[in-house]
């Protein structure tokens, strides 16, 4: 046996001895876990997709801005980023950096997990409406997701509830700001329009090719 072949076979052995004491640990170290952003259009089937994912298995962390208009509204705030847009976006700032964060601690066996919209909404949003600035755009910019996929409007879904007041041209209407937003620095792959389970099939399609 050569000394090269000799050497690989050493390291091997080593690995091998590695993964039968630390188990998962191992693993873990190899299958580094990524941040897959779902975002696009308000009212595209975005958190439907999201809920789906989480029955299958895949950790997720929720959509925060309905969190926050919920709250808004036992207020008596109403359409509450429209009415002030910097407080609402520094809010939903708080808590998306802090599910950003939390992902450092998750335990979990899944290399993927979902967030229902990012940080890098924030901007968008406010780009939208004409409230963006040079702030913003520098605070959301230190933040990287490992990909991005994207909803665009579909009429034939959309539907108003207590979170979500527009009409469907004004959802449409943050949609290339969204697109924009992301493009400048993530990969992003489009979802096509169909069925909840062919949205899932695509994206663990993308998913499996990503690896």
């Amino acid at each position: 046996m050569n000394k090269n072949r000799q050497t690989a076979v050493a390291f091997a052995s080593r690995l091998l001895l590695l993964y039968k004491d630390t188990g998962f640990i191992f693993f873990s170290a190899c299958m580094k876990k990524k941040r897959i952003v779902i975002s696009g259009s308000p009212g595209a089937g975005k958190t439907t997709l999201v809920e789906e994912l989480k029955k299958l298995g895949y950790p997720t962390f929720d959509e925060y801005s309905r969190t926050l208009i919920e709250a808004a509204k036992k207020e008596g705030k109403n359409q509450y980023f429209l009415s002030d847009p910097q407080e609402f976006s520094e809010a939903l700032f708080t808590g998306r950096k802090k599910q950003f964060e939390a992902f450092e601690e998750l335990q979990i066996d899944s290399r993927f997990v979902f967030f229902d919209r990012g940080i890098h909404d924030i901007y968008a949003y406010l780009m939208a409406i004409g409230k963006d600035s040079q702030f913003w755009h520098d605070r959301v910019s230190k933040f990287q997701y490992d990909l991005v996929f994207l909803l665009a409007p579909w009429k034939k879904i959309y539907k108003i509830d207590a979170q979500r007041t527009e009409t469907f041209e004004e959802a449409m209407h943050y949609f290339p700001f969204i697109k924009t937003v992301y493009d400048q620095t993530h990969k992003i792959i489009l979802i096509p329009e169909g069925s909840v389970a062919s949205r899932i099939a695509f994206i663990q399609a993308k998913l499996k090719s990503y690896e």
